[in-house]
């Protein structure tokens, strides 16, 4: 139906008037009274009772009346969509990350200040391994992902270091080693039975935590794997063995487990990386990464206090 002619009909409706109507719109009353009829013609059925002084709405006008304002209110709103979209002040944004990395509280902090910012975007979040979600930038279905490591060289994505996290042990509270008052030496985990999280499900970090106490010296003695990381500290309280694991997993569990710090050189971090394919088209992936510059130079500031 002409967006013209329900225009027209709602100003008639509004001014019970044809003549007044017709000076509202600007046109001649003739014209207007043609649209009427044709609308009339159109639907097969009387909208306007015509008076001796003016119109009035049948039953019928004013169910076209309410869906006429419904139908211009949207089509009013549709320029200004549209330029949201490209200014990338609506539509969604989707951001996977890895189990490990969701426990960090900078990922709820980012998506804080985004929420904050453009409150009009909706965002999709996805929790995957990290090799799903390298796949998921390279075929577009995620804007962004973090991930415990850099993208692959040779697919063309780009990867933002984000932050360096301390690597922490983590024991049960009768460990012989709970007592220690200092950070302990990587090196002193060897004699002992480690749970980790499965490899499997954290890539990243499992093979981080590997290597660094590979460049220690030894290959640590893994009696049980974890599906998640969060369910090693179940198995951490319940005395199963220690573990090492990102200084942010301390917040979320402490009945039974006593954490310490771990002294390594190199040091033991987990790093976290933003991984993105450059497309300046997509506004609303530099909004994010705006967003990340501005973290990081927080946290940067935040360490050098320290």
């Amino acid at each position: 139906m002409d967006i013209h002619k329900l225009n027209a009909f709602v100003a008639v409706v509004e001014e019970s008037n044809i003549s007044r109507a017709a000076v509202r719109l600007n046109m001649q009353q003739p014209p207007l009274t043609r649209i009427i009829k044709g609308l009339e013609d159109e639907l097969n059925v009387q909208l306007l009772k015509r008076l001796p002084r003016g119109v009035e709405v049948t039953e019928a006008g004013k169910v076209l009346y309410q869906e006429a304002l419904t139908i211009l209110a949207h089509a009013q709103a549709i320029p200004q969509r549209v330029k949201n979209i490209t200014q990338g002040l609506e539509g969604q944004l989707n951001i996977g990350f890895t189990n490990s990395v969701g426990l960090h509280p900078f990922l709820p902090a980012l998506l804080r200040s985004f929420r904050e910012a453009f409150p009009a975007v909706s965002i999709h979040l996805e929790e995957d391994g990290s090799n799903s979600l390298i796949d998921s930038i390279s075929n577009d279905k995620n804007d962004i992902v973090f991930l415990r490591k850099p993208a692959p060289i040779g697919l063309g994505l780009n990867s933002l270091p984000v932050l360096d996290e301390p690597l922490i042990v983590a024991m049960p509270n009768n460990h012989p080693l709970a007592e220690q008052p200092d950070a302990i030496q990587l090196v002193a985990l060897e004699p002992y039975d480690f749970v980790l999280y499965r490899r499997l499900a954290g890539q990243d970090l499992f093979d981080n935590i590997m290597a660094s106490c590979y460049q220690a010296g030894f290959s640590p003695k893994i009696v049980q794997e974890a599906p998640r990381l969060t369910s090693s500290l179940n198995l951490i309280a319940a005395g199963i063995g220690l573990s090492i694991v990102p200084e942010a997993i301390r917040d979320f569990w402490n009945k039974q487990i006593v954490y310490k710090s771990l002294k390594a050189e190199p040091p033991c971090i987990a790093p976290i990386y933003a991984v993105y394919k450059d497309n300046p088209e997509n506004v609303r992936l530099q909004h994010v990464l705006q967003l990340l510059g501005r973290q990081h130079h927080e946290i940067q500031s935040h360490n050098n206090q320290r």
